[in-house]
């Protein structure tokens, strides 16, 4: 799936499939925002191969929380690796997050 980024709007990704459409409440997100999106410590997946940020929560696996099919093909699409992604993600608008996300490396 791909996202637009001329429209300026972020992703909150259920395990579901489940998309929801989210902005920052200023101009980039808190990290209480992210952390409230994934539902937990965030951490920087990847960045996919449209620019976004693709975030999920730190401690998912060892949760034992469901698989979140759309994130995980997003992440082997953008890396060419096999992981998988788990839980609630956040895609987030790189014009809406701080820079010192962006330059993290990714974590699967």
């Amino acid at each position: 799936m791909d996202f637009s980024r001329s429209g300026n709007l972020s992703f909150i990704i259920k395990a579901s499939g489940e998309i929801i459409p989210a902005m920052p409440d200023d101009e980039e997100f808190s990290l209480q925002q992210i952390r409230d999106y994934v539902a937990g410590p965030p951490e920087v997946v990847c960045e996919t191969h449209d620019g976004f940020i693709l975030f999920h929560n730190q401690e998912g696996k060892a949760k034992g929380l469901p698989t979140n099919e759309l994130a995980t093909s997003m992440y082997v699409r953008s890396l060419h690796q096999n992981a998988t992604v788990t839980g609630r993600v956040f895609l987030a608008h790189p014009d809406h997050i701080a820079s010192y996300w962006k330059k993290l490396k990714p974590v699967l």
